[in-house]
C-alpha cells in the first residue's frame, strides 16, 4: 500500500513539473499564433491596396500621370516647372540686425 502510494505521488509530481512547461509553452504558441495572425491580416490589407494601386496604373492614366509629375517630376511639353527651394526661404526669414552691415569693418 505504501508502495501504491509513493508510486502515485511521484507520478504527480512528474506530472505537476512538466504539466506546467506544457502549460506556459502552450500559452506561448497560442500568443505567437496570434501575433502571426495580426500580420497576415495588415498583409492582407497592405496587399489589397497595392493591387488597387496595380489595376489603377494599368487602366487610369491619370494615375500614370500624377505618379509621372509628383515622383518624377517631369512636365507635359510647353508647360514650366516652378519649384522653391525650402532653404532659402528659411534664410529670408533671419533678423537682418543679427547680419554685420557692410560698412562695419572686420579683421
Amino acid at each position: 500500500m505504501f508502495l501504491m502510494v509513493s508510486l502515485v505521488l511521484q507520478l504527480l509530481l512528474i506530472h505537476d513539473q512538466y504539466g506546467k512547461q506544457d502549460y506556459f509553452e502552450l500559452k506561448r504558441m497560442k500568443d505567437q499564433k496570434e501575433n502571426l495572425d495580426q500580420q497576415i491580416e495588415h498583409l492582407k490589407l497592405e496587399n489589397k491596396q497595392i493591387l488597387g494601386e496595380i489595376k489603377s496604373l494599368k487602366t487610369d492614366p491619370k494615375a500614370i500621370e500624377k505618379i509621372a509629375r509628383e515622383e518624377l517630376g517631369l512636365v507635359k511639353p510647353g508647360e514650366i516647372k516652378i519649384t522653391t527651394n525650402k532653404a532659402a526661404a528659411s534664410d529670408s526669414s533671419v533678423d537682418p540686425s543679427s547680419k554685420p552691415s557692410s560698412s562695419e569693418k572686420h579683421p
